[in-house]
């Protein structure tokens, strides 16, 4: 008979017998063990806390109930907490209210892992994978009847600037939250790889999240009440496959149907993993694993429209429920790193930028593009409209222009002051009014340019009107050098008079964009460079566009672009 020797093994060896044990136990029911019954005193309990996401947390806390029934050794209780809110807490970054830290961790997916460990103190204690215990794939989810049946990721995409004529798409896809919700961290890193490689990938995704920042839904009850308010072209929304089928369920006389994109599913995995550095706890952590796995578990995940690990889908899936038996095909893994960086564009493009914006209307800017009918001014402000159109609300922009004596003896006058783009001006927003500014924007013929005093004034402005919690940028539109003679500084005051005025708590970037045969980029490269900033030049005035794009990636991503 077992008894009292099980504590002495477990605490030399120790999940050996307690794994023994549960498996006995669930062999031969009333089999005593580990102190239950007479020898309740011979075992000192292990308990462990499990934080599990709540679309699975219901088949985990059986499994519990049945480990906890068999043996007094070791107690597993089973909080259900959001993946997000986990992740905060484990990396030490964030919290929530009654959030403690689990000592095993069964989030949605498993690219809240890389969220995790984004800290030292999350690295030291989160296994970097787990193993999957449930799958549920993404698919695209609209109102029955109102989405195309082929569809692919590439509709996740926003290929071209707005208002340059992009195609009217057959649907529009919207995905939630992906600071708090796996489908939409997913339809992020689906939308990445669905841009393609290199620079030119990395603008298509970058213009997406720009398009995309003020659709994304909080969570999939506002999913389908966004689906089923209609609209043309009609809404779908990147859900898991899991969300589908319980809205199915729950609501049968608002069928959702589920697409089955063509270029392979990101499938939620929902991998159990260790966040326990204690060595005992770890040991109830893998026994508990172990549980997991067995058929009782397997058999939980039916009732809650869950996958098995390796895809097999339960007798209740099928097409009255708006999905699908067969697995999809996989897309390729993501790997953990991109994860966190695209999470940290997503979060630098949902704080905003706080933009001056310096344009040039010397007479120079009055000149003719090479190969081309417009002027330097027209495909300037052009390229500057399309990057304001896709700028997000949140962001605050201002703009001046310079040459020489525009207002008085200043070099330099005021447009547009500081506003965010939403905010109301007049019978429209300052979005409207910085592009009306744009267009009416006309060379002064007889000036010159007087571009470093004009970087100086404007550098003080930014500085001294500096907001935290947001990217604070001093946009320098140019076609030339200084040029100013007898009236301007010297490029080495402009530099000493940055470095005196610039406050490492209130971090101003310069990123001049220059074009034309007359730029002469050196200055403008240290000018940027005594700031954290970076400089954007191209001899062909007709790629001022593309060049405005690469300023708009940068200022997404800083230094750490995912490039694929």
């Amino acid at each position: 008979m077992i008894g009292d020797g099980c504590w002495m093994s477990y605490r030399r060896g120790g999940a050996a017998c307690a794994r023994a044990l549960f498996l006995l136990l669930t062999i031969v029911p009333g089999s005593a063990a580990c102190g239950l019954g007479s020898h309740a005193d011979g075992c000192r309990a292990e308990a462990i806390t499990v934080a599990a996401a709540p679309t699975i947390a219901p088949a985990v806390e059986q499994t519990a109930r049945r480990f906890n029934a068999r043996t007094t050794c070791v107690r597993v209780t089973v909080r259900s907490e959001e993946p997000a809110d986990v992740a905060g807490v484990l990396s030490g970054q964030g919290s929530s209210p009654g959030a403690v830290r689990p000592d095993a961790w069964i989030p949605d997916s498993s690219l809240w892992l890389p969220v995790a460990r984004r800290t030292r103190l999350g690295a030291g204690a989160v296994r970097a994978a787990g193993t999957s215990i449930a799958s549920s794939p993404l698919v695209l989810a609209a109102a029955e009847g109102r989405s195309p049946n082929d569809v692919s990721w590439r509709l996740l995409l926003s290929s071209r600037l707005p208002g340059t004529g992009a195609a009217r798409p057959a649907v529009r896809v919207r995905f939630l939250d992906p600071t708090t919700q796996a489908s939409g961290l997913g339809a992020l890193m689906l939308a990445h790889q669905a841009s393609g490689s290199g620079k030119s990938g990395l603008g298509t995704f970058a213009i997406t999240l720009y398009s995309d920042l003020g659709s994304a839904l909080p969570d999939d009850k506002a999913a389908y009440e966004t689906m089923f308010r209609g609209g043309d072209p009609p809404t779908a929304v990147v859900l898991s496959e899991q969300s589908v089928w319980q809205h199915n369920h729950a609501d049968p006389k608002r069928p959702v149907s589920a697409r089955y994109p063509s270029d392979g599913a990101l499938t939620l995995d929902f991998p159990y993993v260790s966040a326990t550095t204690d060595r005992e706890r770890s040991r109830t952590v893998e026994d508990f694993g172990a549980a997991l796995s067995q058929s009782p578990t397997r058999e939980a995940l039916q009732p809650l429209g869950l996958r098995t690990p390796d895809g097999v889908a339960g007798a209740g899936f099928g097409a009255r429920y708006g999905v699908t038996a067969e697995a999809p095909a996989p897309t390729r893994p993501q790997d953990p790193a991109t994860v966190g960086r695209i999470l940290q564009m997503w979060q630098r493009t949902v704080l905003g930028a706080r933009m001056l914006i310096l344009l040039d209307v010397s007479p120079s800017m009055a000149d003719p593009v090479p190969r081309g009918k417009e002027t330097r001014m027209r495909a300037t402000t052009s390229a500057a409209i399309g990057g304001t159109r896709i700028l997000s609300g949140n962001s605050q922009v201002a703009l001046w222009e310079f040459s020489t004596r525009l207002d008085g003896d200043r070099d330099y006058r005021q447009l547009v002051p500081y506003r965010q783009l939403t905010q109301r001006v007049g019978a429209g927003t300052q979005r409207d009014a910085v592009i009306a500014a744009f267009n009416a924007a006309q060379p002064a013929p007889g000036t010159r340019t007087a571009l470093y005093d004009s970087v100086l004034a404007a550098y003080k402005e930014a500085v001294r009107t500096y907001q935290p919690d947001r990217n604070n940028v001093l946009v320098v539109l140019t076609d030339g050098m200084n040029y100013d003679p007898g009236h301007t500084i010297l490029l080495q005051e402009l530099l000493k008079e940055l470095e005196r005025i610039a406050d490492p708590l209130k971090p101003v970037a310069i990123v001049p964009i220059a074009f034309g045969p007359d730029i002469d980029p050196g200055p403008l490269q240290q000018i940027a460079g005594r700031t954290g900033g970076q400089a954007f030049v191209t001899l062909d005035p007709g790629g001022i566009q593309q060049v405005f794009l690469e300023m708009l990636i940068r200022l997404t991503c800083g230094q750490e672009c995912p490039m694929s």
